[in-house]
């Protein structure tokens, strides 16, 4: 097992002591910064109110035998008197015939949803799945991508690209014709959210000083709860899928500003070299904090030359995440925050279709979450990262194991589906804040790319096991994953109070191998 210490490099006390560990300047950029999550809880909790459920039934037949229906053999054209009569009795509601021609919904109270627009039932039912599949691949997808370019070409530049594509592609999709254009333009919505996600919470991590980091951490997913809680809003007064699309991608257009406030990361500078730059940016902050200009670019200069000192190579990637140094923090973190996608996604898609008023059911496993998050504030502040992390795993696996045994009564379910959910958004919220403090920052964003694209195969997976026909299937699944996920907990070291590491230090492999 690896030691419980990592190296503290003196590089984040030293940028501390240049701009002070939280003022006026973290507070512009975090309270910027943060506002990106709103769209991130509006895209990937719009699939509820795009696929809700709702009762169908076949209007038209083509030439059809009454074996198919009451198993009686005699032919009758749709025209007939007779077909006519016994219609009504013998059409079943929510059920598939072969010889249907065309079915019709009672989509109350919704006006109109995608499944209604393109027939997602019967043999097509699975596309309605496929569909928040396909985002969420792109969300992986994304996060490799924009992991990489962000550690590379800088936060900024890779930030603003993401913005710019989340607008075009979020107005772009209230207008696709068809099935096909509509998943597609949401894969590459995908693409671009998982851009802002990761790299704005690298941001504001690479800003903040130790002394608040798990404060502002956890604070820093409030936004994406907001989202979250106001998806049901956006449906309930736009009834159709195109206009509530179109509601939730006018928003977004507050990022614009961006363009004309995002600074880039004096750490990340610092990392690759560019030193004068980074001594502008802090010579900024600095002043904008009330604090001592002297000897900043001295200081900057020094901090360079340890952080080029320590480095393996001038330029990290990917495969450096299987570093002897990293290689166990890389697995275990990669497989925790794929069962957090999949419990997450999964376990709120599955309360959500046993309400008769998924409104309010949508909002409450949101609301839910705000309570979760500042409790864990708390914890990690007080206790450390791994011990709530594993507690917060066990319990929610707990609530769901218990909601499989007790009866399916839609108070029963609510109750617990929306625990478990905030046991989850527990663990999801703390577990950014640990695994960005586990990796050096020349990795640092390919380590949340890694890692929140194995959480992207979770969420990708989750639809199928919540509409799983198989009933006590959801359950054991997100029951019993987040249970085994605590115990990866062990295999980690403990962060709460270290320094972020700036580099791939040379000498931690003898030191954890002691």
């Amino acid at each position: 097992m690896l030691s419980t210490e990592v190296s503290s490099p003196k590089t984040e006390d030293g940028i501390a002591k240049l701009i002070g560990q939280f003022g006026r300047w973290q507070f512009i950029v975090f309270s910027t910064v943060s506002l990106v999550k709103l769209s991130s809880g509006w895209v990937q909790m719009a699939i509820l109110f795009l696929t809700p459920q709702f009762t169908f039934w076949c209007s038209e037949f083509k030439n059809i035998t009454l074996t198919d229906l009451t198993g009686k053999a005699a032919m009758l054209n749709e025209s007939s008197n007779t077909f006519k009569q016994l219609e009504g009795q013998i059409v079943a509601n929510s059920t598939c015939y072969k010889n249907c021609s065309k079915y019709s919904y009672n989509l109350s109270p919704f006006d109109n949803t995608i499944i209604s627009e393109w027939d997602l039932v019967c043999e097509r039912a699975w596309l309605a799945s496929f569909t928040q599949m396909v985002l969420q691949f792109g969300i992986l997808l994304g996060s490799i991508v924009f992991g990489f370019l962000s550690d590379r070409y800088g936060r900024k530049n890779t930030f603003l690209v993401s913005i710019t594509s989340l607008i075009l592609f979020g107005f772009a999709i209230p207008f696709a014709p068809d099935y096909i254009t509509f998943t597609v333009l949401r894969f590459f919505l995908g693409v671009a959210t998982s851009g802002t996600m990761v790299i704005s919470f690298v941001i504001v991590m690479e800003t903040i000083g130790i002394r608040y980091r798990e404060l502002l951490g956890c604070l820093f997913q409030i936004p994406f709860i907001i989202g979250h809680m106001t998806v049901p809003l956006f449906a309930f007064y736009l009834r159709s899928w195109d206009s509530y699309s179109l509601a939730m991608a006018v928003p977004p257009l507050i990022y614009l500003m961006y363009f004309f406030v995002l600074t880039e990361s004096p750490r990340w500078l610092l990392s690759v070299g560019k030193t004068d730059e980074a001594a502008k940016i802090v010579k900024k902050a600095a002043e904008f904090n009330g604090l001592p200009t002297t000897k900043i670019g001295e200081t900057l200069n020094k901090m360079a030359e340890e952080i080029r000192a320590k480095s393996d190579e001038a330029r990290a990637n990917y495969s450096d995440l299987m570093h002897p140094t990293l290689r166990v923090k890389t697995i275990c973190c990669c497989i925790m925050w794929m069962v957090v996608g999949l419990t997450f996604y999964g376990v709120n898609q599955f309360i959500s279709q046993t309400s008769p008023d998924p409104f309010v059911t949508v909002a409450a496993a949101g609301a839910i979450q705000i309570p979760a998050n500042l409790l864990s504030i708390c914890l990690i502040k007080y206790f450390g990262r791994r011990i709530p992390i594993a507690i917060a795993f066990t319990l929610g696996g707990l609530c769901m194991l218990l909601l499989g045994v007790v009866p399916h009564t839609y108070t029963t379910t609510l109750t617990l589906g929306t625990l478990g959910v905030s046991c989850i958004a527990m663990v999801a919220t703390s577990i950014y804040v640990f695994t960005s403090e586990l990796f050096p920052t020349v990795v640092r964003n390919m380590s949340l790319g890694a890692c929140s694209t194995f959480m992207r195969l979770g969420s990708m997976i989750a639809p199928f096991i919540s509409n799983s026909a198989v009933p006590w299937l959801p359950t054991v699944i997100f029951g019993f994953t987040p249970i085994a996920a605590s115990l990866l907990c062990l295999f980690l070291p403990e962060t709460k109070g270290i320094a972020l590491m700036d580099s791939i230090d040379k000498n931690d492999k003898k030191d954890n191998d002691n």
